[in-house]
């Protein structure tokens, strides 16, 4: 016999003899007669909540699906959900109804109570799809929570865990099985699963004190994100029954290598903690980035912060960039700005007279300040220039992030108003050429040829 031809008749031997108490227990139930009479039992218990549940539904519109989207974890969205619970329940309850009635009538009721069992399985089941709205942990919920609720009904769970604790390697003086993996992945996910409702309520939290500033509470929200999952993942190791002490060596390993890997991560964490302790940069600042990005910061985060920019697109920058490059702020200390507006007239005009017509347009624009002495506005002859005198209007508005380029453009329109009033030209480019050639140089006279 070849050797892969042996190794597939072990593998159908064992099967076969780890197969055979199941099948020779199936097989037992389906002779006898019992069997029969609990299968009608079940199926009358089943039928019954269906029914009955399907009248509910009719009856109380509220709990059936909904025809138009309800906000999440509102008082509608928990009717629809706990109206998928309705017919396991009632299925459960009939099983346990018909117990008695099963040991009264009937010598064995295993059928009944392998069914009372699926049967609570299947309302875990229904929870987990109704109520657990985030995916990965719906997922790994009902494809390890379930599974081993089940196991653990028929009482083999304890078989099932000695079978995947067979498998697995050692890491320095941990073992990691198989198990212990399944077990990671399980509580990875319900605990920072958990911990993230309890990030986001005290988040709410947060936010919700008026006293505190805005910088304050974005430090504060970091600080506790720190010690949050800090603690989760010491919870995580302990619950999956890995000791610290025996990770002393791997994870000085493992920091030497993260240190290098994770550097600028950690770079832009800590700058972002340096951003909110100095207050150079808060929420909704204008600013102005050394590449070129211009906008409001919209949020701080603990590795980027985001700007949106004039035409609404929404920008990562490291925080790194907010700390090592020059950014302009431009509301930092004030909201206030300056806005210049080069105007340039020709050399025939009264520069006195387009110094004062320049001069009213901008103080007949109501959001230009006028009355603070240090933000007047000022009208400066600047230079001669090849083609036209050219001045330069300063002036100040109130609120930057209001909008410069409509305040520069409405002031400009009232300048051209009151030029085109005035016979004030703006000229257009000009140069003088002076032809020094003679009419000769430039049409020679014709070579007369001789016979």
């Amino acid at each position: 016999m070849e050797p892969t031809e042996k190794k597939i008749g072990e593998l159908v031997e064992t099967t076969a003899q780890a197969v055979a108490p199941f099948s020779e227990k199936a097989l037992s139930w389906l002779s006898a007669g019992s069997t029969y009479s609990q299968a009608g039992y079940i199926l009358l218990s089943i039928s019954l909540a269906w029914g009955i549940t399907w009248i509910i539904h009719t009856v109380y519109s509220e709990i059936a699906d909904p025809k138009k989207s309800i906000t999440p974890f509102s008082r509608p969205w928990f009717l629809k959900r706990s109206g998928r619970l309705i017919c396991p329940f009632l299925t459960i309850l009939f099983l346990n109804l018909m117990e008695p009635i099963a040991y009264k009538y009937l010598d064995n009721q295993a059928v009944i109570h392998a069914a009372q069992r699926v049967a609570y399985v299947w309302m875990l089941w229904v929870i987990l799809k109704a109520y657990i709205t985030n995916s990965i942990v719906r997922t790994v919920g009902v494809w390890l929570l379930v599974p081993a609720s089940l196991l653990q009904m028929f009482g083999l769970f304890d078989d099932a865990v000695k079978y995947l604790e067979s498998y697995g390697f050692k890491l320095g003086d941990v073992e990691i099985t198989a198990y212990t993996f399944l077990k990671a992945i399980f509580f990875i996910c319900i605990i920072f699963w958990i911990g993230k409702i309890i990030r986001n309520t005290a988040e709410r939290y947060i936010r919700d004190k008026q006293s505190l500033t805005r910088t304050t509470q974005e430090l504060l929200i970091k600080v506790f994100d720190i010690l949050l999952y800090s603690i989760l993942f010491l919870i995580t190791l302990n619950l999956v029954g890995i000791d610290l002490t025996a990770l002393a060596v791997f994870s000085g390993a493992l920091g030497v290598g993260l240190g290098f890997g994770l550097q600028k991560i950690a770079s832009n964490f800590i700058s972002g903690i340096i951003l909110l302790t100095e207050k150079s940069v808060n929420i909704n600042n204008l600013v102005e980035m050394n590449d070129g990005v211009h906008g409001y910061v919209r949020k701080l985060g603990a590795r980027a912060s985001i700007v949106e920019t004039f035409c609404g697109k929404e920008v990562m920058v490291p925080n790194e960039d907010f700390i090592t490059s020059r950014v302009a702020n431009l509301t930092h200390s004030n909201p206030k700005g300056r806005i210049s507006i080069p105007i340039g007239v020709s050399y025939d005009s009264d520069l006195h007279k387009v110094r004062d017509l320049i001069l009213a347009a901008v103080n007949s624009y109501e959001p230009a300040i006028k009355e603070e002495e240090d933000y007047q506005p000022g009208c400066y002859l600047r230079e001669y220039g090849d083609s036209s005198v050219n001045f330069l209007l300063t002036f100040w508005i109130d609120d930057v992030t209001q909008g410069r380029w409509c305040a520069q453009s409405d002031v400009m329109f009232k300048i051209w108003d009151s030029f085109k009033e005035h016979n004030i030209e703006i000229p257009f480019p000009q140069r003088d050429l002076n032809i020094r050639t003679t009419q000769e140089q430039i049409f020679p006279a014709p070579v007369q040829q001789t016979a």
